[in-house]
Parts: C-alpha cells; sequence; structure tokens
C-alpha cells in the first residue's frame, strides 16, 4: 500500500522532449506519460518542475488543489504581481486577458516578462468564457 503524499507532486515518464520547459503546464499524452500542453483551452494536469527527455522520469506538480506551498512558473508575456495567469498554447502563462474563452492557472507573487520564471500559486484550472 502506498503511502499518502504531503504534497501534490509526482514523479512520472516524459512522452516528448521537455528540456527546458521547466515552469510550463502539461497535459497527460497517455495512460503513463505527460507532454507539454498544445492548447491554450486545455485543462492542464499540472505543472513540470524537472524536465527530461522523451522516456525519462520528471517531477510534475498536479494542478489540482492539493500542493502545498508555490512554483516557478514560465512566462509568455508582461505580468505583474497578482495578475491572475492564463493558460497559452504551449504551456506558458500571461496575465488574464480578461477576454474570450480562457483557462486560469494560478496568481503572479512577483513581475516578469516573456521566458523568466516567476514564483506563482498554482490552482485548480478554471475555464471562463
Amino acid at each position: 500500500m502506498k503511502l499518502a503524499r504531503p504534497n501534490a507532486i509526482i514523479s512520472i515518464l516524459s512522452d516528448e522532449d521537455l528540456s527546458g520547459q521547466e515552469g510550463c503546464l502539461v497535459r497527460m499524452s497517455s495512460n503513463t506519460a505527460v507532454g507539454l500542453v498544445d492548447s491554450a483551452a486545455a485543462i492542464p494536469f499540472g505543472l513540470l518542475l524537472t524536465a527530461g527527455k522523451t522516456g525519462e522520469r520528471v517531477s510534475v506538480a498536479i494542478a489540482a488543489g492539493g500542493l502545498a506551498g508555490t512554483v516557478r512558473v514560465k512566462l509568455a508575456g508582461t505580468v505583474y504581481i497578482g495578475s491572475q495567469l492564463q493558460l497559452t498554447a504551449d504551456g506558458r502563462a500571461i496575465a488574464d486577458l480578461g477576454e474570450n474563452s480562457r483557462v486560469l492557472i494560478g496568481i503572479a507573487l512577483e513581475p516578469g516578462v516573456t521566458n523568466e520564471l516567476i514564483e506563482a500559486v498554482l490552482f485548480r484550472p478554471v475555464t471562463l468564457t
């Protein structure tokens, strides 16, 4: 019998080369592996904490509300402290544009610009229309 985890972080196989993709959102790409989110409308499985090549194990913080603490999120645009974070089609995040259908994944705890990793609180993804 497996013990319960104090934090919602798991080790799982990568279904694609995730080198350099730390801080990006991932999806379940098979029953046993993850790949980068490939749609801004997707509900991500979690956030990539440690990267790896195809077939290697990576660490993922699960995006379902069971994570204690903060994470580093990779940006696709300028973000300010307190901005709600919106998912992009390549698994990064931008400040919530407040329009159209979108998926919110967390809140920024520091400012940043494109391709920076910023500290954020990850929450269960929410689709807004």
